[in-house]
This record gives structure tokens, C-alpha cells and sequence, in this order.
């Protein structure tokens, strides 16, 4: 893609501009924001703002970024920064008098010069501030954000940035330890050891994602000409703790760099640890086996079902007959959600925190997909739709999909993560979907399949197990996110997971990548017709975010607890309890479970084996079990596999609350 990059002079928006070189984009133009020029006649130098307070915008520098065309080659676009940080959410929506505004402003001129441009490169590494503003601007101009230091390791990448040619100076100091006559005017390589101890000493950004510093580079291999400063002057606010430089530099003919930099610019394996480790350990396994029978299509569609809690609406089931268009089906099942919400005095459908999407025809699913947008059509408003997971699976002849979800009754404690940037990280989601939703405790987290994150491309080279590690990895690194901050021993915990497979080779392998990862959850895996983008394997689940605490008075009701009875994985976190196992009799399995429950059910979620024959049989007599208060989905699949990866009959997934 051709690609407009957003500039500060810094040393992070650079190093991107190589990143999106070696993922074969062109950077074809720059962006940058400044602060107001002086605008009285006889203005001089003294009247310069070298440097403003922003949330968003790095300014110290700015002066010498008009030399940057002539150093890259290629125009540079530059506007003053007029708004200021009217809302400081980290989440942003579109906001009047905002400095993101600015942006806005800044890149509808650039697309008007240059209609070619589709993408936008970004420097963003850890700031959720930044990204979500330069989202919200791309979102609604069409174009893609390109961020691949998006969550890298600081350490690792301050050393590549060197190594890829960067040669930045440090222009600003503002962190414990730095000083403006030890520090300020000093190379990245000068100061590397100085970082890397203060990071051990005060836990500071090594890359300076604190604020701690800010730098201006002066050559990297893309630059035609290099900066050379003539002349700087050091300037200290009045407590002496921030300093920085006014400079004057010019541009100087280079020579030319050698084609092989590309080489030098480092990209991170597709698989970390331990993700990478267990591919190694399964890549020789064989998981075939014979398939099922054929399998065999429901000529009932379960009756829609609705499970009630004081904070949250359990809706499965929701079914339309067949009409001409499967657009106007995904209308319809809208419609039905939006009037069981209005019952309980529900209209935003931003309360949404889950959707399950099922199709009979995965060959339906951009158009699907289109008609889906509709309902959650105010993204510039809303940043953060629902988790999704999308399966084709065993529909009844008579209706081509099916939606369940899950809706709060207190959208105020609702929150998402909706990464729409490419990335080495995890899969951008770029439709109406974030990749997780949480809600007090519980975090909803969208199906992941496994794409390349930097190329969102199906990993296909290393065959189903390469598929089921990478998915898994892509799960993982979003639980992580959500969860970020916190003690290994707490991040990434998992209440159930569930994987949907193609092939029961594909479930029996993804099994196994599961119980590798060492989750202590309940884990199993179904047998579904297609998935979207032609992969083998996705998973699905609802993770524990131990951040939440409500009305816990023991701190030991604050530890995530799984034990396993029989058959039965059963996880805890304060008043909320996952149970989830696989059986060949699910009446008396349910009966006996209930008999011995501790919990008030919300929902219960049946996957039946297409070998099952009396299916609708089985859901009415499920109906009197659990009662009317209960939320029952009803899945008919083609095959269900227990975490030994033994066939059975019925998946089950139980959720309630402690009493």
C-alpha cells in the first residue's frame, strides 16, 4: 500500500517508516503537527513556540522538520496544532475542538494532494492514547494504520533501532536520572547502558514511552540527505527537571546506503515463547484419525432463549426464515435483539459485549458482514463494539444464521480493546468487532484465527499445527493486553475455551496446542463446516479480568480457582463460576450437576453432535431441567472432542453466579 507517515522527528516514527518498507508498503508522504507560528508582524526567533504541552503530538524539534522533505525526498504536509486535549479519555470519540481533530484536518488535505495514499505509518509502541486517536482519524477516512512497534519489547527494540541505522539524538529530558548536561544533544548509542540502568533503577521507559525523553533523528537509510545541526541551545523550564534544545541544523548529501539495510531492519518471529517451544513439540505428532460419519442437519431451529442476572441479558438462539438476501436475515436477527433489549429498557446497542455469528454458508460472510455493520454503524462515537466469534455451522434448512449475545445492564462498566492497526502483535480488527469486551470481571474475547498479524494473511506453511499455535498465541497476546500490568501469575487466566475445528485432525491438534499452554480451564473442541478466511482452527473463550474487585471481603476470593470434578472443569473468580465438560448423556449429566450446584445459572451453552438424533427432543427436555430464567444456545455441530480428545456426544459450558 502506499502510505502516508506521521512524523515528529522522533526516533519511534522513523523506525515504522522502515518497518513499512520491509512489509513492502511505500511511504510516499509526511505528516506532521506543530505548534502555532507567530503570527504579529516583526515576529522574531523569541517568538517561536519550540515547545507546547500535548497529549498527542511530540512538538520539541519542530522547527528543523521542514528539512525533512528534502531528507526523505518526498512531500512533507504540515499544519498547526489549533485544538488542545479537550477529552483525555484513552478511548477517543470524535470530539469538537480536539488536537486529534487536527490530524483529521491534516490528512483529508494530504488525501486530496495524494488520492493514492491507503495507509498511514505511525510510530506507536505502548501509548493506548495515541493509537486510539490515530484509529478513530483512519477509521473514518478509509485508510490503514500501520504501527508495527505496536506492544514490542522496549529493550529489544532500542537495539534494533540501532542496528536498523537510526541515528537519533536525545532533544528533551523529563525522567529521573536525565539531565539536560549529561544527556541532552547525546546519541541513542551513547546513551544506550544509561537507559538500560535507569530502567532497572526506577523502572523508566527505555524507549521513552514515559515521557522520559524525546529524540530527533538526524540519518536513517531511507533519508537522501542527512540532518547536520549547526547550533543548539539549551532551554530549562523553571524547577530545572525538563530541558531541551533549540536547533538549527541543514541538510547534507549522504551517501547512498546500501540496498542491503533492508536486511538489518529486524523483524520479530512470527512465534514467541513459549508459543514457538510448542510448535516444536507437536510439529512431528500425528492428530489424524478417521473422520465422523457425515454429519447429519437439524430439521428443527431451537426456540430463543434468555437467561436473566441482576448486571447481565444471556439471548441465544435468535434465528429468521430463509429470504432472498442474507443481509435482510442479518436485519432480522438484529431486529429481534434490539426488541428483546427494549424489554429491559436497553436501547444502546453498544451494551453489547458478545456476539456469537452462526452461518450455514461461510461463502455468506462479506455480506453478512455488511449488513452487521449496520448495527453498530457510530464507531466514531463508540470505539469499542463487541467481541465476535463467527463459525459456519449445522443450521436447519430453513434459516441460514443464528445469533446469540450477551448484553450489560450497566454500560459504564463496560470496556474493549479494538486494535484496528497492523502489527507484529495480534490480528487487527478493522470490521465492527473488537478483540475483547469486558464486563466487571469477565473479559468476552473475539474467535481468533490464525492470521499474520503484520500481513492479516492465513499462516498456511507449517499446516494445522502451525494454524493451531499461532491462533493460540493471537488469543493469548490479547488476554495479556487486557490484563496488562499484572503478575505473571494472574495474567491471562481463562474461565473455558473452546476451539472450533474444521477437521477432527485440526480439533485434536488444537487440543493438544491447549494443553500445552498449561491453561487451567475447561477446554474442548467442535467440529464446524468453515471458518472465516479458510482456517483450520479458531479459538474462543471468556478470560478473568483479576483487576475487577466487587463486594469480595476474603482476599483469598480474589484467586482464580479450577479443580476438576469428573469430568467437570470447574473455574471460579469471586461470585462467578464456569463449569465445562463433555458427555454422552447430557440430561443426567445436567441433572446430576444441578443437584449439587452452588450456583444461581445465567446460561448454559450445548454443542450437540450431529450423531445425536433427537436433538430437538433433548432441548425440550433441557427447557424443564433449567427452567425459564436460564439462557440455553443450542449448536449443532458436526463432532464434539473432550480435552483427551475422545469423541462424544455433547459439549457443555454452564455459567452462574455463587450463592
Amino acid at each position: 500500500m502506499k502510505a502516508v507517515a506521521l512524523v515528529s522527528g522522533g526516533k519511534d516514527s522513523c523506525y515504522n517508516i522502515l518497518h513499512c518498507v520491509k512489509n513492502g508498503h511505500e511511504v510516499v508522504a509526511m505528516a506532521n503537527l506543530h505548534p502555532p507560528l507567530p503570527q504579529a508582524i516583526g515576529s522574531d526567533e523569541n517568538d517561536v513556540i519550540h515547545e507546547m504541552d500535548s497529549f498527542m503530538y511530540q512538538t520539541v524539534g519542530h522547527s528543523v522538520l521542514s528539512l525533512y522533505s528534502d531528507c526523505f525526498g518526498i512531500p512533507m504536509y504540515r499544519a498547526p496544532i489549533t485544538g488542545t486535549s479537550v477529552t483525555t479519555k484513552l478511548d477517543y470519540h470524535t470530539t469538537v475542538a480536539d488536537e486529534t481533530e487536527d490530524l483529521y484536518s491534516l490528512l483529508q488535505t494530504v488525501l486530496v494532494m495524494q488520492p493514492e495514499i491507503e495507509a498511514v505509518s505511525v510510530g506507536a509502541i505502548l501509548s493506548t492514547y495515541q493509537r486510539s486517536r490515530v484509529e478513530n482519524v483512519c477509521s473514518r477516512l478509509g485508510l490503514t494504520v500501520l504501527a508495527y512497534l505496536w506492544q514490542r519489547d522496549q529493550a529489544a527494540l532500542f537495539d534494533e533501532m540501532i542496528q536498523g541505522g537510526v541515528n537519533a539524538i536525545v532533544i528533551k529530558v523529563a525522567g529521573a536520572g536525565l539531565t539536560a548536561e549529561q544527556h541532552l544533544g547525546k546519541s541513542l548509542q551513547q546513551l544506550r547502558n544509561q537507559l538500560f540502568k535507569l530502567n532497572q533503577m526506577y523502572g523508566s521507559h527505555i524507549c521513552g514511552e514515559g515521557g522520559e525523553y524525546e529524540t530527533l533523528v538526524l540519518d536513517c537509510p531511507v533519508f537522501v540527505k542527512k540532518l547536520v545541526v549547526d547550533d543548539t541551545q539549551v532551554v530549562k523550564d523553571d524547577s530545572g527537571d525538563v530541558a531541551y534544545l533549540k536547533i538549527r541544523a541543514h541538510t547534507q548529501v549522504k551517501r547512498a546506503v546500501a540496498d542491503d539495510w533492508i536486511d538489518r531492519v529486524q523483524v520479530p518471529p512470527l512465534l514467541s515463547e513459549p508459543f514457538q517451544t510448542i510448535f516444536d513439540d507437536l510439529i512431528g505428532k500425528d492428530f489424524s484419525e478417521n473422520e465422523p460419519d457425515k454429519a447429519v442437519i437439524s430439521a428443527s431451529v431451537p426456540e430463543i432463549s434468555i437467561g436473566i442476572s441482576p448486571t447481565i441479558i444471556s439471548v441465544a438462539n435468535i434465528t429468521a426464515p430463509n429470504s432472498l438476501d442474507i443481509s435482510d436475515e442479518i436485519a432480522s436477527l438484529f431486529g429481534q435483539l434490539s426488541n428483546i433489549m427494549s424489554t429491559f429498557k436497553i436501547t444502546d446497542p453498544y451494551s453489547i459485549a458478545s456476539i456469537t455469528l452462526h452461518l450455514s454458508d461461510m461463502r455468506s460472510y462479506a455480506a453478512a458482514n455488511e449488513s452487521y455493520k449496520g448495527f453498530f454503524a457510530d464507531p466514531i462515537t463508540k470505539p469499542n463494539p463487541p467481541a465476535r466469534a463467527c463459525i459456519s455451522t449445522l443450521l436447519p434448512s430453513s434459516c441460514r444464521a443464528s445469533l446469540s449475545a450477551i448484553i450489560t445492564r450497566n454500560a459504564e462498566t463496560r470496556s474493549g480493546l479494538h486494535v484496528q492497526g497492523r502489527s507484529y502483535w495480534a490480528p487487527a480488527n478493522i470490521g465492527p468487532y473488537a478483540q475483547a469486551c469486558t464486563v466487571q470481571e469477565c473479559v468476552y474475547l473475539a474467535g481468533q484465527v490464525p492470521l499474520i498479524p503484520a500481513k492479516m494473511v492465513l499462516y498456511k506453511s507449517e499446516g494445522i499445527v502451525g494454524q493451531a499455535v499461532l491462533a493460540m498465541q493471537n488469543l493469548v497476546r490479547v488476554m495479556d493486553s487486557v490484563v496488562g500490568g499484572q503478575s505473571d501469575l494472574e495474567a491471562g487466566k481463562f474461565y473455558y475455551l473452546i476451539t472450533y475445528a474444521t477437521s477432527l485432525t485440526a480439533a485434536r491438534a488444537a487440543i493438544g496446542v491447549a494443553i500445552q499452554q498449561d491453561l487451567e480451564c475447561g477446554i474442548f473442541a467442535v467440529g464446524v463446516v468453515a471458518l472465516p478466511v479458510g482456517a483450520s482452527v479458531e479459538y474462543c473463550g471468556v478470560g478473568v479480568n483479576t483487576r475487577y474487585v466487587s463486594n469480595v471481603e476474603e482476599e483469598d476470593e480474589l484467586t482464580v480457582r479450577c479443580v476438576r470434578k469428573g469430568m467437570i472443569d470447574l473455574v471460579e473468580y469471586g461470585k462467578v463460576s464456569y463449569a465445562c465438560w463433555c458427555c454422552d448423556d447430557i440430561v443426567s449429566e445436567l441433572s446430576t450437576y444441578l443437584e449439587t450446584k452452588t450456583e444461581a445459572l445465567l446460561s448454559v451453552n450445548i454443542y450437540i453432535s450431529s450423531n445425536v438424533s433427537n436433538a430437538q427432543d433433548v432441548g425440550l427436555r433441557l427447557k424443564s431441567i433449567l427452567g425459564i430464567d436460564v439462557g440455553v444456545e443450542i449448536v449443532h455441530v458436526k463432532f464434539v472432542v473432550d480435552r483427551d480428545c475422545i469423541l462424544r456426544n455433547y459439549g457443555v459450558l454452564v455459567k452462574g453466579y455463587l450463592t
